[in-house]
Parts: structure tokens; sequence; C-alpha cells
């Protein structure tokens, strides 16, 4: 199966064009496809001051993460540009692209590569996995 063609990496593309669309102002077509026990990373190390660091194990704390996000955060942009499905059902989806922001209390802008690391079960995302340049978040936050 082509990454095209698989069914997570159409609502991926889709929950992605959404999020970019509202500049980070809706998460919901992310949230729809978490299952209600996601595992949600961040690179960000738990001990940052912000609601986006760390893990969360729900998906009422990933709500709360996206909620964080859009309160501490500006999306400027946010392009997700090749996908790569592995795994018999594409269950393995990695989202490969860039993002930026602005941090609304230090002004501060960070622009960085972003990987996403998606495993689907029985049709939902039970982990999700997010990488970037966390030290430029940090330091955008005042943490460094």
């Amino acid at each position: 199966m082509s990454a095209e063609s698989n069914p997570h990496v159409v609502a991926l593309r889709a929950a992605y064009r959404r999020w970019r669309e509202t500049k980070g102002g809706s998460a919901d077509e992310i949230l729809a496809l978490f299952d209600d026990r996601i595992e949600m990373r961040s690179v960000l190390a738990s001990d940052l001051p912000s609601g986006v660091a760390g893990r969360h194990v729900s998906k009422a704390e990933a709500a709360d993460y996206f909620a964080a996000l859009a309160r501490e955060w500006e999306m400027l942009d946010y392009v997700v540009h090749d996908f790569v499905a592995d795994g018999e059902y594409g269950e393995t989806v990695v989202a490969i692209g860039r993002c930026a922001w602005r941090h609304r209390e230090t002004g501060a802008e960070v622009d960085t590569p972003k990987i996403d690391i998606w495993r689907f079960e029985f049709g939902k995302a039970t982990r999700f996995t997010e990488m970037f340049d966390s030290l430029a978040f940090a330091r955008a936050v005042g943490a460094v």
C-alpha cells in the first residue's frame, strides 16, 4: 500500500491541512484521530514551564496540550510535505515538515523542522511523538 492510498495518511493530510488553515485554532480533526488512551509525547522536557512539555496519556490530556499550545504560542506556519507509512496496514506513519511559532509572552519566534510519528491500532492513533528543535522552544520561553 502506498502512503498516498493509506487511509491513515489520507486522514492525517486532512487534519494537518485544517490545523494549518486555522493557524492552530482547531485541533478537532487531530483529536478525532486519537484513541481515548493515546500516549502523546513531546521532545520538550517535562520540567519546562509549559503546558506543552512532557507526556500526555489520554485524549483529555492531549486536548489540554492543544489548548495550552494555543494559549502560549501563535502559529505562523505549519507545513507537512511528506508522509511515510509502514506496516501491513500502514500502522506507523511519519509526517515530515516544518513549523513556525511565536511565543505570546516573549515574542520570540521559532522556525524548525518538524517530524511526527504516529502509531495506529484499529483505526485510532494510540501513540503520537513529535520532534522539533526543542532547544529553540526552550529559549523562546526563557527557560535557557
